[in-house]
């Protein structure tokens, strides 16, 4: 009876404490990819924001999904509306949200960075919440990076896709 009982409590302390610990694991998971573009910052931010290039197919391709789109962030009181008022001058941020049957998929943003006069450097990324007390999805959205890694990429290299078709559409225009 005595070595049921501290298995028991072993079983029980021991799994109090890897809670515990999962308490230190981060809330907000980012999963980020970057890509140089050969165009001006405010052209693509420009041709994606007047739905020139269509963010819905540049981010669910041909899914039956609904994206939302905006230039201000979606996320309430955490490290985007913080760093809004530090944000760099040549930096532009189109932030979108993806549903699907009313249930928010994922949500993040498209930032552009001026960094030479003949390139954009691109930065997609996806921001997943977790809630506190749940330690084992925080544990997976920590190793998300596999799942959601080649998404990004594959809408980085569509957006330069369609901004090269964009471009050549638009010089062979009379």
């Amino acid at each position: 009876m005595k070595l049921i009982k501290l298995g028991l409590l072993s079983v029980l302390v021991f799994g109090m404490l890897f809670w515990g610990i999962t308490l230190l694991f981060p809330a907000n998971t980012v999963i980020s990819r970057v890509r140089n573009i050969g165009a001006a910052e405010t052209a693509l931010a420009k041709s994606l924001e007047t739905n020139l290039i269509s963010a819905k197919t540049l981010l669910v391709g041909n899914e039956p999904m609904l994206v939302k789109t905006a230039d201000i962030p979606f996320y309430e009181n955490n490290l985007f509306n913080s760093l809004s008022a530090q944000a760099t001058p040549h930096a532009d941020t189109l932030f979108f949200q993806i549903e699907k049957d009313a249930a928010v998929v994922a949500k993040g943003g498209i930032a552009f960075y001026q960094l030479q006069s003949d390139s954009t450097t691109t930065q997609m990324f996806y921001v997943f919440q977790t809630p506190w007390y749940k330690p084992l999805l925080k544990m997976k959205m920590m190793m998300a990076d596999k799942a959601y890694g080649p998404g990004l990429d594959s809408a980085l290299k569509r957006l330069e896709t369609a901004w090269m078709q964009t471009k050549a559409d638009s010089t062979h225009q009379p």
